[in-house]
């Protein structure tokens, strides 16, 4: 089910084995402008949306595909992982899969993202069938 959509971020609620997630697919340049207001609308949509999906969960997953992401600049992921994760973690979100960018740029700056910021856990992959064996991993731990 598709939440939201803009050239460079598309966002929508996707299922794999009974285990709903939230999946954020980034593309593109990304000026910190941009960047900054697409992720002030995701939580908006976030705040909106999560609740009923999360159903009688603690937590939900988000996994974030920026393997079509070209650049991002460094300030940015400092400021999501300052910023934005505490947000993210106070909606519900524990943990996040993080489908590594293609561009060696982004790669290289997305890999400062990887780790954990307080209940909020980040994790680098290669492909998405990877991320989400992840996330099943984590549903068989409940």
């Amino acid at each position: 089910m598709r939440l939201f959509s803009h050239e460079k971020l598309t966002i929508s609620v996707e299922e794999t084995q009974g285990l709903k997630y939230i999946k954020e697919e980034w593309s593109g340049i990304l000026t910190s402008t941009i960047f900054h207001k697409l992720i002030y609308q995701s939580l908006d949509i976030y705040k909106k949306e999560l609740k009923a999906l999360k159903g009688k969960n603690d937590h939900f997953l988000l996994l974030a595909d920026v393997s079509k992401l070209e650049l991002i600049s460094s300030k940015d992921i400092e400021w999501l992982t300052d910023e934005i994760n505490p947000k993210y973690e106070e909606l519900g979100f524990t943990k996040q899969a993080v489908i590594v960018p293609k561009s060696q740029m982004a790669q290289t700056t997305v890999a400062e993202y990887e780790g954990q910021t307080g209940g909020f856990d980040t994790k680098m992959f290669t492909d998405e069938l990877a991320a989400k064996r992840w996330f099943l991993s984590l549903k068989n731990e409940e």
